[in-house]
Formats: C-alpha cells, structure tokens, sequence
C-alpha cells in the first residue's frame, strides 16, 4: 500500500566476451538493451519469460552486425513444449536498420506529468508488442559499441543476500519455542531478525546455520528435460520442477516479486552488493553463453567460470563454435512488476475504502481513480464519446467524471449509484436481503441532493444479473455494464440519436446488453420507476411478459430541454465532433466569401443527411457579414451559427378511448 504500481522488466542483456577468456568477468560485460512491461504489473513477471534465440554471426560483407529474435514465451511453458506469445525475428544492434531491435520492437513509454495532468509520450519507434518496450543502452544505441556484439548473457533479478554464521544457544525450556537469533537481515534500511525453531526427540539443541534466499534454477546441461534434439535447448533461466522434468514450476513467478517499497527497476549500476540497497543482491547472478563448455563426448553444459577456466572447470568453447554447433538460444525472466493494490482485500478498489480518505490523494483507492480519470480528460489525446467506472459510487470521483465529460463537452459519463447493490467485496453480510442497500426513494433523494445538474452524466437503477459464459456463474454486475453494451447496439442498430431504451433498443432480456441478462437486483414498481424517474434516475424495468427492459433515457440535467435526454445529448455531441472534423479542411485559409460558401457546401449535405435519417427535425446554417463580422475577420476568426430543432423520442403515449352507442355514427 506505499508502493505505486510498477512495470516488470528483463534484466540487462549483455553481449559476448570479445576479449582474453582469462580474464572474463561477465558482470562487466557490455549491456546492450533491456525489455519493460506496458501496463502489466505484476501479471508480467508471473506470466511472461523472454528468450533470445537464432544468434546468428554476420556473414555479410557489408555489416559486422549479426542477428537474432526476442521471443516472449508463457512462463509455464518447458523446452519440450513451447508456448510462444509474440515474437520478433532477425533483430540487430545495427540503428541504422530497419531491424534495429527497438525500432522492431517500439521503444515508446508514457509517463504522468502530475503538474500538468497529462500522459506524456517518450521514445523514437511505435510499440509493435502488446507487452513490452526496448530500453536501449545509450552506447549502443548510437552506434559506437563494437558491431560484433550480440545478445549473449543478461543480468539475473535482485534477491535478498544470504545471512551467514546464523547461531542460537539452547533455550531452557522443552516446549517448542522459536526466538531471536544473533543474525539479522537487513529489509530496506531495516534491519529484520530473524526467529528460529528447534527441536528434536532429544529435547531443544544449540543451532547454527545460514539463510539463503532462492533463486530460480540455470539449465546445467543440454541434455535435461531429455530433448531429442539437445540444440533445442534454451540455457539460462529454467522453470521445470527439476532438471529432469518436463513439468513447468508453478511457483518461479514468485521468486521474482519485488522485494520492498521503492526498490530500483536498474539495481545493476553499482555493482552486486551496492551500499544503497543493505541486505540485497543487486542481481543474483549474470548468464553468460560465454560459459557454456563442451566435454569430449560433445555435450554441452553451463557452469559459472567455465570461461576463466577457474578451478576444475573445463573451458569454454569459443562463441563461434558454440553458434556453429547449434547452441544459440537462452531464456530470462521478468521481475519486479507491482499492481500497487492491498492484496489482502478481495477487491482492492473498493468503495468503502475510498470513502474514509475521500479527499486523500494519498490513499491509493482515491488516487487510482482519480488519474485514471484524468488521463482521458484532454480531448485531443484521447478520443471517446462515453465514460464509466462500473462499480465506482464514491460521489465525489462519479461527479468528477461528469466534470471530465462536460469541460471536454464530447462525452456522456454512466454512473452507478451508492448502495444499491453492496457486493460480497464490499462488506460482508448475513442476509442476502442486506445486499439491497437502499431503495429507489432514497436513491432518489441523495441524487436530488447532490444537485449535479449536468447533460453530460446519466445513471440507471437497479443493478443486473448475468451469466459468465465460460464457467456458467451468475453474476451481479452494475447498470453501467449492461448499458455500454446498450449504447453500442442501439447506435449499430440504428443511430447514435435514436433512444437506447425501450423494448426495440432496450430490450434487456433480448440481448441488447449483449451479454445476457437474467435479473435485476430489485423489481419496481410502476411507482417507484415514476419517482427514480422524476430524479433523473433511469428505471431499468422488469416484465412478466416482456422481460428487462431500460425504461428511461433522461441525463442528470435538472432544468427542462431537449438536452435532458440522453439522444439529444448524444446527437450534440456526433454533430460538433463531425462539424469539427470536416471544419479542419479550409482551417488556414483565406477569410473569404469563396471559403465561407466551402463550408457552407461541407457542412450543409451533413446534416440533410443527420434529418433524412431522423436526427434532426429542421436546421439552419448562418454564415455571411452578421456572423463574420470584419472586426471578427482581423481576430482570424471565422464565426458560423448552426440551429437545429432534435428530432424527440416518444416516452409517453395518450390514447383516448370513447364508447359510442350502437346507432352512433363515426363521420359524425
């Protein structure tokens, strides 16, 4: 709950040792790139692992430039049986490539800009992956490293570093019992102590011993998993159970968290046991193909120095001959991604959370919310003509996104109103009765009262049941689901100005959520969907014989006109969004009465066509002298008035009946 949310990334990649083998050491190696995570979190590193593959020396006369592929693979994924996500083939360190692996890859990245509100863009190449960026070394990524490096090694993830000469004498008691040891590690800036338990069928003993913390497993030999081809095997990280299996580890993906608030994404810069990180590793070790030896027989293993030729390690093959042979392929991990939520909350977003810090931005409930929100309010970075939250019904966010709506004036905001529905994450309750937390007076009373008054919002009552298609669960789910799916069907089926609601667009029951819908959390009354409606709260109706159906359309505009309903409100918004995408062709040119007469003749087939399709009932266009002034001409200003009279949904029918006698004449 202190820490934001947070990418994962892919350690450093290093290239291959290109000096004297005696004196490798690959933790100086030369870093090449490293992969990040784009709005991932900790799903990436649980899910996702990279694998270098196809390390292909050139044999071009015109680049020493070689080549080779990222593949992104499923975690759970073995050697034997890959399962591949994306993949990105015959990459280069070349920049000034085509394949140059960022440009292959994308290396742009966004960042809030909490001054001036406002997502900001970063990197030269479009992102090409659905989940993740290059970050190019600086060196390499212009062009003066050696143009014979290839990926060859990456730097592993941090891990807690192990405690040592960990002792604790014998206690008097026999019980079992745990206590402080005279080792400590330290977390952060804190030192933890660490508690340990003895005991055996002897009675409690005097203990020593270390701490070690894990770190995922390096494929030793080509030959494990029993490959039939063994130049299928992938060296570095390994997530089978063990070296002989053919089974996927289930639990590498924790191995990798992050270990504590505000630990470094890039802890490589100073060195492995950097005095700014007490306690940890700055990486558990560095992969080197460089290390990777072949015995007498023509087996290939990896073992740590094998390079250096330290103690009995036979040395390393050369890295042409490794590539020759086959050898070309290592896997990495990804770690450190943070969803920045209180895992111990079945719903970290929750609305009774948000509400006892509502106006803390410090609390991440509140935060999350409200930049999310933010993020879409500047028209020009994002296009949209609807926003929700399902399930959000904290007043003070669902107004802010009617605020959002009505200053960016292009889009209509569906709310969900508080307590009408209190789900199991929410709170717990005793009676399924008790889920039902208010009724559709006093949601109607706390609407009124909160006097938002705007064109640019609308809610619905009450909330709705559906089915999860793949497991067949019923679920309940906020009106604000159901109704983006009935927004986007009712604009398919006819247009974006005819009413979605009622039986022909509204129709519930008969799929025009487009999910399906089998109840409603409350069934109203004929009176209760008069007061919701009378407070601008949409009834969302249940039938005997027609089913559910959405049995309003009104915005949360207090004062009458047409733009109390949610089609005219709509239509405004198709209108100005059109006229001022077909404005933009005489934008710059000359102020004259032969542009005017361009507009006039852009700007009038568009909506003869809008009131030949219903939209509008009646339009005028005005643009000479009385609109463009000459003072308004100096300004370069060019000033049109469009009026238009909205085409009115029926939501009321008067039909009067009248009882004549049999010898009564009609004509009459």
């Amino acid at each position: 709950m202190r820490q934001a949310s947070r990418e994962g990334v892919a350690g450093w990649f290093i290239g291959q040792d290109l000096g004297a083998s005696g004196s490798f050491n690959p933790e100086v190696s030369q870093k090449i790139f490293r992969l990040k995570g784009r709005g991932h979190g900790e799903w990436l590193h649980k899910n996702v692992k990279v694998s270098i593959e196809k390390i292909k020396k050139s044999v071009a006369a015109s680049t020493d430039y070689g080549s080779f592929s990222v593949v992104l693979r499923r975690l759970g994924d073995t050697d034997n049986k890959i399962e591949i996500l994306e993949r990105f083939d015959s990459c280069t360190l070349d920049p000034t490539s085509p394949n140059f692996v960022a440009r292959k890859i994308g290396d742009k990245f966004t960042s809030w800009d909490a001054t001036n509100r406002i997502l900001k863009t970063y990197g030269e190449y479009p992102n090409m992956s659905k989940f993740i960026y290059v970050e190019m070394n600086a060196d390499v990524e212009a062009g003066a490293t050696d143009p014979l490096l290839l990926p060859f090694g990456y730097f592993g993830p941090p891990r807690f570093r192990t405690l040592l000469n960990i002792s604790q004498s014998a206690p008097n008691s026999s019980s079992f019992v745990g206590g402080p040891c005279s080792g400590s590690v330290n977390v952060g800036a804190t030192k933890r102590p660490v508690f340990l338990v003895a005991q055996n069928n002897q009675g409690l003993q005097a203990i020593t011993g270390a701490l070690g913390f894990p770190s995922v497993r390096l494929r030793v030999s080509a030959s494990d998993g029993g490959l039939s081809d063994p130049t299928k095997a992938y060296f570095g990280m390994q997530t089978t159970r063990l070296t002989s299996s053919t089974r996927a580890d289930a639990s590498v993906g924790d191995v990798h968290r992050l270990l504590y608030t505000d630990f470094p994404d890039d802890p490589t810069g100073a060195g492995k046991h950097p005095s700014a990180y007490p306690g940890v590793d700055a990486y558990a070790y560095v992969f080197s193909m460089n290390d990777i030896s072949a015995s007498a027989a023509g087996q290939y293993s990896y073992q740590s120095g094998s390079r250096r030729g330290d103690g009995t390690h036979v040395g390393a093959v050369a890295d042409s001959t490794l590539l020759d042979a086959g050898y070309d392929s290592f896997t990495a991990p990804f770690w450190g991604g943070f969803d920045g939520w209180n895992i111990k909350l079945p719903d970290p977003l929750y609305n009774a959370g948000i509400a006892s810090n509502a106006t803390n931005t410090n609390a991440y409930e509140f935060y999350t919310y409200k930049r999310a929100i933010d993020t879409v309010a500047d028209p020009e970075a994002v296009d949209m003509n609807l926003l929700t939250a399902p399930g959000l019904t904290h007043d003070g966010l669902t107004g802010h996104m009617v605020d959002v709506c009505e200053e960016r004036a292009d889009a209509l905001a569906v709310i969900d109103l508080a307590s009408v529905y209190i789900p199991r994450a929410e709170a717990y309750k005793s009676s399924k009765s008790d889920r039902i937390g208010t009724t559709p007076t006093a949601a109607a009373t706390a609407l009124k009262n909160r006097q938002i008054d705007s064109s640019y919002g609308c809610t619905f009552y009450p909330w709705v049941q559906t089915r999860d298609e793949p497991s067949g669960q019923l679920l309940w789910i906020p009106p604000s689901v159901a109704m983006l799916g009935v927004l986007a069907s009712s604009q398919a089926k006819t247009d974006v100005w005819f009413a979605p609601a009622g039986f022909n667009r509204g129709g519930l029951t008969d799929g025009a959520a487009g999910i399906p819908v089998t109840g409603v959390t409350e069934r109203l009354t004929s009176k209760n969907r008069d007061t919701l409606y009378e407070s601008n709260i949409n009834p969302i109706a249940s039938f005997p014989s027609s089913g559910i159906v959405v049995f309003g359309q009104k915005t949360l505009q207090e004062r009458q006109s047409a733009l109390d309903r949610i089609n005219v409100r709509r239509l405004v918004i198709y209108l100005k969004k059109q006229i001022s995408i077909l404005s933009t062709q005489i934008l710059f040119e000359q102020n004259v009465q032969a542009t005017w007469n361009r507009f006039k003749s852009l700007i009038e087939p568009f909506l003869t066509n809008v009131k030949t399709r219903f939209g509008i009932t009646d339009y005028r266009l005005i643009l000479d002298e009385s609109t463009t002034t000459p003072d308004l001409i100096d300004q370069n200003i060019l000033y049109a008035k469009i009026m238009i009279k909205p085409a009115r949904a029926i939501e009321f029918i008067a039909i009067d009946f009248v009882i004549a006698s049999t010898g009564a004449s009609f004509d009459d």
